[in-house]
């Protein structure tokens, strides 16, 4: 029996752990194979550090070769070119191809523009290791330019930043953004009153899913490190350093990154998969595809049902439990037993706003400040001890 796991993400990468250790006690002949387009995990949760503040952006990738090593789970590495469901078989860009007896679609999400024009050429992504470090030396290209134009104009285009969308991603760039460019504008002899961050989001929330206390918290800190943030404003369209709302607000900036949304790949609706609005795979209860009894489907690429509390955020702790339960349910379905249902627990999240300062509401006890910033790091420390 093999199954084939098509990304090495949290969702992913969780379920192959988990069907290694777990494939003892079932007495199953059983093949696991984990193929992603890089020879690495990417802790997704951690890129705003590698664009940023981290002394090393290596450190948000770990080798799979370093999680698999004693793990016996066959690692390929290509991009996948189409999925044929009816022949088991999954079709890689270099003519390679691997067939499945079960597959599980883990292929995490890109960045959605949401059809705005210019966005895709105008503006810089952060849902990858290699985007993140794009961003690091564009920061820093901007910052040696500015110090060394005359021209007034120019200087006060490259040193501002604006990021398009709240959120996690939006919100943790931010906070970390503010000190980065400090220190590099210290560096280069530029005063750091003349640094500008913007922060826009269109909605009336940075951190939708989050309690009003804390998107009271975290527009607090943003007031403090200097961060204006923009609430209600529309992106209408993006040019060469320049962004314009719907409101006819003109943002002129030599940075503008983009954290306004996710969808999934092209991929899986190119493959003939039923798919939502957004890309993702329809998967039932049992994170089973519709209309395919042989392929499952988790984390961002997936548009599981929602429960009573609402839909399934795209968060690497929902993916991480994911992950746990399609391993059980993988292993079940393969000696003939009926799976157990997904059923997702209400989890609380932790979002860094910068060096020392954090909000979450983990367990139902409000945090902030230090001690919220002290839960992140035990969270993302925590995380890199189970792959190993």
């Amino acid at each position: 029996m093999h199954i084939l796991i098509i990304g090495a993400g949290y969702a992913g990468l969780r379920t192959a752990i988990e069907l290694d250790r777990r494939r003892a006690a079932y007495g199953e002949q059983l093949e696991v194979t984990l193929l992603d387009q890089h020879p690495y995990h990417q802790l997704v949760q951690e890129l705003h550090l590698a664009a940023t503040t981290a002394p090393d952006p290596t450190n948000v990738i770990v080798p799979l070769q370093t999680i698999f090593q004693r793990r016996a789970v066959q690692v390929y590495q290509g991009r996948v070119q189409r999925i044929e469901p009816l022949a088991r078989r999954v079709r890689l860009a270099d003519g390679r191809s691997l067939s499945y007896d079960r597959l599980l679609l883990a292929l995490g999400a890109e960045t959605n523009y949401a059809h705005v024009p210019g966005a895709p050429q105008h503006t810089l992504p952060l849902r990858s290791y290699e985007q993140a470090l794009r961003l690091r030396d564009h920061i820093a290209a901007c910052v040696e330019a500015a110090a060394r134009t005359t021209d007034p104009r120019l200087r006060r285009i490259l040193l501002t930043f604006v990021i398009v969308g709240g959120g996690y991603t939006g919100c943790q760039v931010a906070g970390e953004l503010v000190p980065h460019v400090s220190t590099l504008a210290a560096t280069a002899g530029i005063a750091r009153n003349e640094l500008r961050i913007a922060l826009i989001e269109r909605n009336g929330l940075l951190l939708k899913q989050a309690e009003p206390w804390a998107n009271a918290y975290a527009q607090r800190v943003f007031d403090d490190l200097g961060v204006r943030v923009y609430l209600h404003t529309t992106v209408a369209r993006v040019a060469e350093q320049a962004l314009y709302t719907t409101t006819n607000q003109v943002f002129r900036a030599g940075t503008i990154i983009w954290a306004a949304g996710i969808r999934a790949p092209a991929l899986l609706a190119d493959s003939g998969l039923a798919t939502d609005a957004l890309g993702r795979v329809r998967v039932d209860r049992y994170l089973r595809v519709e209309e395919q009894a042989l392929i499952f489907a988790a984390g961002d690429c997936a548009s599981i049902p929602a429960t009573v509390d609402g839909p399934i955020p795209a968060t690497a702790s929902y993916a991480l439990r994911q992950g746990e339960h399609l391993a059980g349910a993988l292993l079940a379905d393969v000696q003939g037993q009926a799976p157990q249902p997904y059923t997702p627990l209400r989890l609380r999240e932790v979002v860094s706003l910068g060096p020392g300062a954090a909000v979450g509401n983990p367990l139902g006890i409000p945090l902030t400040g230090i001690p919220a910033a002290l839960l992140k790091q035990g969270i993302e420390t925590w995380y890199r001890s189970t792959l190993l």
